[in-house]
């Protein structure tokens, strides 16, 4: 009698000891997938980062553009300001102006969600030749971003 209940006793050490290995297991399992998962969502918040990075950038030039365009047909594109919405994007940019020995300093700044990027141009702007040419002649002497 007494070989039977140590047989019973070990039995039930073995299942104890395999519940508690599984336990183990399942908790270290669970703590890898959470890590997984933060490291997951900070490549994501990275990629979105980098991609609302380059599209304020490639705004802000887009303002400068639109602005040498104004420009040339003989207006003012001080406070010039866009809202421009492509794809799943949506940003805008504002312009400013400023002269600089005879120079005109343009300014564009694009904001898409939480990135801002700025981007300049330094131009000068020669009046139209004659009244058959009103078009002022622009030169681009730098351009910066």
């Amino acid at each position: 009698m007494a070989k039977k209940v140590e047989i019973l006793t070990r039995n039930h050490a073995r299942r104890g000891s395999a519940a508690v290995v599984a336990l183990v297991s399942l908790s270290l399992l669970v703590c890898m997938g959470t890590v997984l998962a933060r490291l997951m969502k900070i490549e994501a918040d990275a990629t979105q980062n980098f991609r609302e990075g380059i599209a304020a950038q490639s705004i802000a030039e887009a303002g400068l553009r639109r602005a040498i365009v104004v420009l040339y047909n003989n207006g003012n594109p001080h406070g010039l300001a866009e809202t421009i919405r492509r794809q799943s994007l949506v940003g805008q940019y504002r312009l400013s102006t400023s002269a600089e020995a005879g120079l005109l300093r343009l300014r564009s700044v694009g904001n898409v969600g939480a990135a801002r990027r700025t981007a300049s141009v330094l131009v000068r702007v020669t009046p139209g030749a004659s009244a058959e040419e009103p078009q002022p002649e622009l030169t681009i002497l730098s351009w910066s971003n």
